[in-house]
Order: structure tokens, then C-alpha cells, then sequence
């Protein structure tokens, strides 16, 4: 299919308990299923290709049957440059948010850099002002750093990229410097969540650093749970 794409969605846990989803933009590629990195790149920094995900989620959400899902935190991720621009209530569809009662939060793509956190801001604000929450992707890869965490405000939760968790039970060492990371993360009021998690091991020793929020292939995969098939048209 030439441009067509669908959404799964990997449930996230707060200890053992459900209380989100992430929703996962996929395509269909000589029968298997894979991240359409090739409209990703053909849009990145194309604010027109955020608004298109968030309302095509919002679209998939209203399809999906069993309804408890939608109950939950629905997760979409953004550019930096879709939160460094003056956001347009407008351009998303917040009738459908209010009429589906949804619980929605952008996360920052951590591989886009913000050019603007005075316009992040101040677009945070906005969007907590109608309810939606704003959080960081994939925190410890590309453009991380101590200034983005201290320049952001009201942020609900950085996510822990998979690359800082994966090797921990191999190396005591890191253990210590994710347990730093996160005190200082905790300091600025900010939620953590790790990603990533495949083995119990893991998740036991992220746990015993004080980290209370998961995702990972350990809990489940991401879930097809409605047949809608989106085509851009930009």
C-alpha cells in the first residue's frame, strides 16, 4: 500500500497495573509489519504531519470496540518543532476529544531538537489547559541533555530510552549513574517511565531504583485493535 498506515498500540504500566497506551504509527511491507520510516523522514519537521498522526489516532480511538481502552492514557508522539510552533487548537479535532471523553499526551520525539522553549512552554500550557498532557520520548539518545529537562516545564513524564536500560543487569555501574539520572529527573517533579523492558530481571532492578512506570515486549506488544487504514495525503 503507497502511503497507507495504521496504528498498534503497546499497553504501559504503572507497577503491574494498566494505565495507558502508546500509540505506534506501522505500515504493511511485503506482508510484515515495520515503522514507515520513509514517510517519517519524508515529513520530519512538517507540523502538517503531526496535526494528520494526532487526528488520525484520535480517528482510530473512536473505532476501537472495547471501549476500557480508550479509558486510559492515550499516548501519540510529536516533533520538536510541532511543540516549538505556535500550536493551532484548530488544527486538531478537540470536539472528538471532549465527545470521546479521551485522555491524550504528546510525546516529544527526543530525536527532534527544540528550537523554541519559551513557544514549548507556553504550548505546554495549552494543551494542559484542554487536557491534554505533554511528556518526553525516548530521554538518553540524540539531542538529551541537562538543559532540555531544566528549560522544560509541566511535564508529565520522561521516558527512559530502551538504549540506558537494556545493559543494565551486565554493567553494576550503570545502575548507579540511572539511579543519579533519575533523582535528578524525580528533583524536577517529573515522572519517570522506562521503555524497553524485556525481562523480569530488569524491570526487578529498574524497580529497585524507585522507577514505578513500564512499557516493554516483558508486559506485551503493541496490539492492533481496529482494522482503520489512514493514506496521507499532505
Amino acid at each position: 500500500m503507497h502511503n497507507g498506515i495504521f496504528f498498534m498500540y503497546q499497553p504501559k504500566y504503572h507497577n503491574d497495573i494498566l494505565f495507558g497506551y502508546e500509540a505506534l504509527l506501522r505500515s504493511e511491507i511485503n506482508g510484515g509489519l515495520s515503522c514507515p520510516d520513509f514517510l517519517v523522514d519524508k515529513n520530519v519537521n512538517n507540523i502538517k504531519f503531526d496535526c494528520f498522526v494526532i487526528n488520525s489516532v484520535i480517528d482510530s480511538l473512536s473505532k476501537i470496540s472495547d471501549k476500557e481502552v480508550i479509558n486510559n492514557i492515550i499516548s501519540i508522539n510529536v516533533s520538536g518543532e510541532f511543540m516549538s510552533t505556535p500550536i493551532l487548537l484548530s488544527d486538531i479535532n478537540i470536539e472528538a476529544i471532549k465527545a470521546l471523553n479521551l485522555h491524550l499526551e504528546l510525546e516529544i520525539l527526543e530525536s527532534d531538537k527544540i528550537i523554541n522553549f519559551e513557544q514549548c512552554n507556553e504550548n505546554v500550557n495549552l494543551l494542559n489547559s484542554i487536557g491534554i498532557s505533554v511528556s518526553v520520548d525516548d530521554f538518553g539518545s540524540d539531542y538529551s541533555s541537562v538543559r532540555r529537562l531544566i528549560n522544560l516545564r509541566n511535564i508529565n513524564f520522561i521516558k527512559l530510552d530502551k538504549i540506558l536500560v537494556n545493559d543494565i543487569e551486565n554493567n553494576p555501574s550503570l545502575i548507579q549513574s540511572i539511579k543519579i539520572l533519575c533523582e535528578f529527573i524525580w528533583s524536577l517533579n517529573f515522572k519517570i517511565i522506562a521503555e524497553g523492558i524485556e525481562k523480569e530481571t530488569t524491570l526487578v532492578l529498574l524497580k529497585s531504583i524507585g522507577i514505578e512506570y513500564f512499557q516493554g515486549f516483558y508486559f506485551s506488544k503493541p496490539l492492533r485493535l481496529e482494522s482503520e487504514v489512514y493514506r496521507l495525503d499532505l
